[in-house]
């Protein structure tokens, strides 16, 4: 066993210790399931009731596996080729001891285990104190919150004209953005989108406090770069490059980026070295040559230096350590119109009857905490809480983050209860629901409000071939960053090994990853992967092959190859969204609503199913240069004496709806008003 290996174990054993607080870093095939259901069991031997203790992670897919999990293990029904099988049947058994003693029944009573979403979390926790939770009564979540946005941000500049102080505000922000009004409403609704990030700091400090967390977060940003390329450089070498004509001291202080800024434009041309060295390229102070052969010899010792060119790149592009007056004055304004348009967002909130995900983590966290203080359903939520354990910790956004901060408020290190967060943050490739995968490292480097967590990282991996796992290691290690870098986000790779015995059970060596190039001709490539997958075929007929494509263009050439050699296909989503008939009459009936005037939308929605009216009727209620609306016609008795009489009633019935609907236009937002009328003319789910 490697020290990897071995490693893996003793991280296996720990993380079902009841009485540590535990991150985890899982990566895919690790068996991380295994793990949470194996704490999950160990922890119900230590607590009194079940809800004691709480499983939470972030889709309904991932809540219901892990409850299926728990409740397999329970009634002896594990997988009898889980690795874990073993340790699982054993906690089971000792947990339905433990219950049994108690009085519960968690064979038949799967419901009592506190398993769920952080999402429906977040929404029973705002609802136990409506008042404190400013929720001011029952929540409706939408999922499409976008419309209530821009309506807030509208409002905001509509506001705006009637208001001295916000209008000089909005302003200023017109004046920066080219006086475009649609992109400044945009812009305003893109940040009532990610107001978790930004809005207890525009509602607790002032804009001079604001501008000086922005400048000294700028002067920490410098330092780090400024200090790699301190630590890349040679110190022969920096000396050579300071002594440079117009550059300086290369120290690390953010005073000194001026100096690194000059090196940079000396020896770099974009992302290449400099090659051409002249007066009108440099300046004056390279018109002797003295001056620039001490340029050239320095850029060729720089060559030597690996990444030197990417970090004096980096440097080139960083800002000014500091704000001008003018950006000072920019942000001063910009978080006096947030302040307000976050105010006009829960005026819409209000008017809709509907909030959005971020509204319900708010309302959660001021349920838990008031004036930084735990309140009392904190205390008492966080009492009634022995154990927590979040999954899929690498999608945690700052709002759930500082959930969990105001749930475990009380806590106290020692007192039994626990933390248990795990994770790949490796996985964390896209931001899901503004998902900072830099908080993974926080909780990690410095825990989660009170509660210090032991770091564990699990190694093995039982998915993939031992051919696969080695690939992975080589390729990711050359991809990830060097080290993690908490302000950046950035994750370092970290290396696994094949749980799997090398030969046994393992496809042979041509399975293994191959990558191959045909640019410019698809075809080629088609032909390529059709032969090689009847090859697989050949030696495996029951195999099962998939084949992902990018874009439904990149599939047509690939399905015709396969077809050509006789392979069958399934296809599964190779038709776009915007080709599939319902997607275009849903499309057309948006358009005519929101436009009269639009002919050929009115003419789509009358033809489509749930009207289905015939071309002659089309014809006698708009023809060619027609000064009437369709809309129009669909009232006109002469019109309508000229259509088909089995087309009357339909028209009659959908006039009736889409009349009903352009009533309603403005009284729900958008994506839900549509769905409705959607509905009412008996479209197809």
């Amino acid at each position: 066993m490697n020290e990897l290996a071995r490693a893996d174990a003793e991280a296996r054993e720990r993380a079902v210790d009841p009485r540590r607080s535990i991150l985890l870093q899982a990566p895919a095939g690790s068996g991380k399931t295994s793990m949470l259901t194996q704490r999950f069991l160990r922890l119900l031997c230590t607590v009194d009731q079940p809800g004691a203790i709480l499983a939470i992670t972030f889709t309904r897919k991932a809540a219901a596996e892990m409850r299926a999990r728990v409740t397999q293990a329970l009634r002896g029904e594990s997988a009898a080729d889980d690795p874990c099988a073993g340790q699982l049947r054993a906690l089971a058994a000792a947990a339905l001891r433990h219950g049994a003693a108690r009085g519960w029944n968690l064979e038949q009573d799967p419901g009592a285990l506190r398993i769920q979403t952080i999402d429906s979390f977040t929404y029973w926790l705002a609802s136990q104190l409506p008042i404190a939770a400013r929720s001011g009564g029952a929540l409706r979540v939408t999922e499409t919150p976008r419309e209530l946005y821009r309506r807030a941000a509208r409002r905001t500049l509509l506001a705006a004209e009637a208001d001295a102080v916000l209008g000089a505000d909005t302003e200023l922000l017109f004046e920066r953005l080219d006086n475009h009004w649609n992109n400044v409403e945009r812009l305003l609704a893109d940040m009532l989108a990610e107001r978790a990030h930004w809005l207890r700091y525009v509602l607790e400090t002032g804009p001079g406090q604001l501008c000086a967390r922005v400048n000294a977060s700028l002067a920490d940003i410098i330092r780090d770069h400024l200090a790699a390329a301190r630590a890349a450089l040679p110190p022969a070498l920096r000396l050579a490059a300071q002594q440079l004509p117009g550059v300086g001291a290369l120290g690390g202080d953010p005073a000194h980026l001026p100096a690194w800024k000059r090196l940079a434009h000396c020896t770099l041309t974009g992302a290449r070295w400099r090659v051409r060295l002249t007066e009108e390229l440099l300046g004056p102070e390279y018109a002797a040559s003295p001056a620039r052969e001490a340029l050239r010899s320095c850029i060729a010792q720089l060559s030597r230096v690996a990444g030197s060119a990417r970090l004096l790149q980096a440097v080139a592009a960083l800002p000014a350590a500091a704000l001008s007056a003018a950006d000072e004055a920019a942000i001063a304004a910009l978080s006096r119109v947030l302040e307000h348009a976050a105010r006009e967002l829960h005026v819409e909130f209000a008017q809709a009857g509907r909030v959005d995900y971020t509204y319900v983590t708010g309302a959660a966290r001021a349920a838990l905490a008031d004036a930084g203080l735990p309140t009392e359903l904190a205390l008492r939520t966080g009492l009634a809480f022995t154990h927590i354990l979040v999954d899929e910790f690498q999608d945690t956004s700052l709002a759930q983050f500082q959930l969990l901060e105001s749930l475990t408020a009380a806590w106290q290190q020692g007192d039994g209860r626990t933390l248990f967060i795990v994770g790949d943050p490796m996985q964390s490739i896209y931001r899901f629901r503004d998902a900072e995968v830099g908080l993974f490292i926080s909780a990690r480097e410095h825990g989660i409000g009170n509660v210090r967590l032991t770091p564990l990282r699990l190694t093995r991996n039982f998915r993939a071939t031992p051919a696969l796992v080695d690939w992975s290691n080589e390729v990711f290690a050359q991809v990830f960053p060097a080290a993690d870098e908490l302000r950046a986000g950035a994750i370092a790779f970290s290396a696994s090994v094949p749980a799997r015995v090398r030969g046994e059970r393992s496809p042979p060596a041509h399975a293994s990853v191959q990558l191959r190039l045909f640019p410019g001709d698809r075809d080629a490539e088609a032909r390529s992967i059709a032969a090689h997958i009847s090859a697989l075929r050949g030696r495996e007929p029951d195999a099962r092959v998939a084949v992902l494509v990018a874009a439904h263009a990149h599939a047509v050439p690939i399905v015709n190859a396969l077809r050509t050699a006789g392979v069958e296909v399934l296809g599964v989503d190779l038709v776009p969204l915007a080709e599939r008939p319902i997607v275009r009459d849903l499309v057309q009936l948006a358009r005519a609503l929101h436009d009269l005037g639009d002919r050929s939308a009115w003419l789509a929605v009358l033809r489509a199913p749930w009207c289905g009216a015939s071309l002659a009727t089309l014809t006698a209620l708009s023809g060619p240069e027609d000064p009437q609306l369709l809309w129009e016609a669909l009232a006109d008795t002469a019109r309508l004496a000229r259509c088909a009489p089995r087309d009357l009633a339909r028209l009659a019935r959908v006039h009736e709806v889409l009349a009903g609907a352009l009533e309603q236009r403005d009284a729900a937002p958008a994506a839900d008003w549509l769905e409705a009328t959607w509905v009412q003319l008996g479209a197809p789910d």
